[in-house]
């Protein structure tokens, strides 16, 4: 188990690096973040319906609020930018939260807390790099707002983790 989630791991942050390596369009920011946004609220609400853990339950009822706010302000953020906001998550997200859906227990908790891990990791690269290069004023205004947050975020899962 530990070979595959430092497998994970090691793929998630070479595709993070691959955001940072080059310049992203407006649209697929918009995109990647729309759909971080969808896993991070659909998959919060199963973690507060099914974790056995408070700790848990609170984080993922905060991940749920956040980013219902968060999309909300993409959404506007992206009208300005005339760019429309997608309705359904990337296949990666979408995988991601059918492997939690399957996940039961113990396993459930620390399978959301692992994907909270690397959701938030590749979602702060994402913003970061869009705040610094992208080229849609509003949307890297967005990107710079959330930025905080979603670190925030990550340290909240990494002291859940125990890291």
């Amino acid at each position: 188990m530990r070979v595959i989630n430092i497998a994970i791991a090691a793929a998630l942050i070479a595709g993070a690096s691959h955001v940072n390596a080059q310049q992203m369009s407006s649209e697929g920011f918009v995109t990647m973040a729309a759909s971080s946004d969808m896993f991070e609220v659909q998959s919060g609400q199963l973690a507060a319906k099914n974790s056995k853990e408070a700790s848990v339950q609170q984080f993922a009822e905060m991940m749920v609020a956040d980013h219902t706010k968060a999309s909300q302000e993409l959404k506007v953020a992206a009208a300005d930018a005339k760019i429309t906001v997608p309705t359904q998550m990337i296949d990666k997200h979408a995988a991601q939260l059918n492997k939690l859906q399957n996940a039961q227990g113990d396993a459930f908790d620390k399978a959301y807390i692992e994907a909270q891990l690397m959701a938030h990791q590749e979602a702060l690269k994402l913003m970061q790099s869009y705040a610094q290069t992208g080229d849609s004023e509003p949307l890297k205004a967005h990107a710079a707002k959330a930025s905080p947050i979603v670190q925030r975020h990550l340290e909240h899962a990494q002291k859940l983790a125990g890291q």
